[in-house]
């Protein structure tokens, strides 16, 4: 009888142990799963963050620009632009809190922006300027952006240092000494912001680039594997022998590439033309000027057969300076034909170029005759733009179509430098760009 009982204990207690065993792997498993759900919920909301920081940078540009612009159709491309980031905006904003009352005064912002100038656009199109009163209430959406914009910043910072975090449990719970929940941080963001009304000249252009043939290539011939083997290993400083040749590039350069000791290099296979150069070593300490670097530039390009090439701004980051080169033949700067040249600030060796803004677009243009003359274009600025300096440029417009214009270089009341580019076949401005220019560079938004 106790032999029995004890082999009833005896199941008993594997039993219990089992089911112990079962649940510590359930709550193991449930953990798991909440940690992972809440690594992917986290990811999300930095995402959409980072989204939502983007959209409003390119708002606040966009209502600066506003204020330059004198043509209808620079007016819509404005307005059209905001709205996109508007609504990019809503729905980031929407990612990351769940109270819409604490958010309600960004989402009124993001409304008006539409809305204001959605108006201005229509006033456009009949040929009336703006007044003297809507000019102040586009400076103060503007004074909103920008300070919506600061305060989003500190936001961040504060998750990057752990004083925010995204949290929707923890913001439930009192936390007087440990980080303030998301939702809190924008409402404070919210509340400070209560009053608003009811690197380089040639970055934009050389983003735009189409990829449907290579312009400068079409009038060369392909060169043999060696004799690009042989450029290769000039542009390495290495012998052939030491190069490994890497898979062709298939594309509309068509490129041969070739390495060594991490370093690449990519040569088309009809000219021979250094299409990229690179090199992952880390810079040194600086010990050149941006002006040298600036100079062993153009001496590489010279040297590797691109002639005609103007420095269009550099920056510098991590003792590399990076220059943007652009064609200016006949008093006319070519802003689509971009070659980037780095070079390192210990060494003045360069470290990198990139010239596929040149190959796809350069070619002999036919330039149009100029229907708007330089003066009349510099009648055509805002009141608030006095000119600084003026250039004949060509410049890529968003739809892949090339635009010869007055490159204006003006500069406000407050001291903001701006680009303005107006079209000589109409009278509008083609583009308009926000000037910057630090120690760093020089930056065009």
């Amino acid at each position: 009888m106790e032999n029995r009982n004890g082999q009833t204990g005896r199941k008993a207690l594997f039993f219990l142990s089992g089911v112990c065993a079962l649940l510590l792997t359930l709550s193991l498993v449930n953990g798991a799963k909440a940690r992972a759900y809440r690594a992917a919920l986290v990811e999300t909301e930095n995402a959409a963050l980072s989204q939502l920081c983007a959209q409003l940078d390119t708002i606040e540009t966009a209502l600066q620009k506003g204020s330059y612009a004198t043509s209808a159709p620079m007016r819509r491309s404005l307005h059209d632009t905001l709205q996109s980031a508007a609504a990019g905006a809503k729905l980031s904003l929407s990612l990351l809190t769940t109270d819409d009352a604490e958010a309600a005064p960004l989402y009124r912002f993001l409304s008006q922006v539409g809305d204001f100038t959605g108006a201005l656009s229509r006033q456009s199109q009949t040929g009336e300027p703006l007044t003297e009163q809507q000019k102040q209430s586009l400076r103060g959406l503007l004074t909103y952006a920008a300070a919506l914009s600061s305060s989003l910043a500190e936001i961040r910072r504060g998750l990057d240092d752990d004083t925010v975090r995204f949290d929707r449990l923890l913001t439930a719970l009192p936390q007087p000494d440990g980080p303030q929940g998301f939702d809190s941080a924008l409402r404070d963001a919210a509340d400070s912001l209560t009053s608003y009304p009811a690197l380089t000249y040639a970055g934009k252009y050389a983003d735009a680039r189409q990829q449907s043939a290579a312009k400068a290539l079409e009038e060369t011939d392909e060169i043999s594997i060696q004799a690009a083997k042989s450029r290769a290993a000039k542009y390495l400083s290495c012998e052939e022998k030491e190069l490994v040749r890497e898979s062709d590039e298939d594309s509309a350069l068509g490129l041969y590439c070739f390495s060594r000791g991490g370093k690449t290099v990519g040569l088309t296979k009809r000219g021979g033309l250094l299409c990229y150069l690179t090199n992952p070593n880390y810079a040194g300490k600086s010990e050149i000027s941006p002006d040298a670097a600036i100079k062993a530039a153009q001496h590489f390009l010279v040297d590797t057969g691109y002639q005609h090439m103007k420095d269009a701004g550099y920056s510098t980051y991590d003792g590399v300076c990076t220059i943007r080169f652009v064609p200016r033949e006949k008093g006319v700067t070519y802003y689509a034909d971009e070659i980037k040249v780095s070079v390192a600030l210990d060494t003045a060796s360069v470290v990198a170029a990139d010239a596929r803004g040149y190959l796809t677009h350069h070619t002999a243009r036919p330039l149009p005759e100029k229907k708007v003359t330089l003066e009349t274009a510099v009648g055509n600025l805002a009141d608030e733009l006095d000119l600084l300096d003026y250039k004949t440029a060509v410049i890529l417009l968003d739809d892949g179509t090339e635009a010869l214009c007055h490159e204006l270089h003006c500069r406000d009341k407050q001291g903001q430098e701006v680009l303005v580019y107006a079209d000589t076949q109409e009278e509008k401005e083609a583009d308009l760009r926000l000037l910057f220019t630090a120690d760093d560079g020089t930056l065009a938004k």
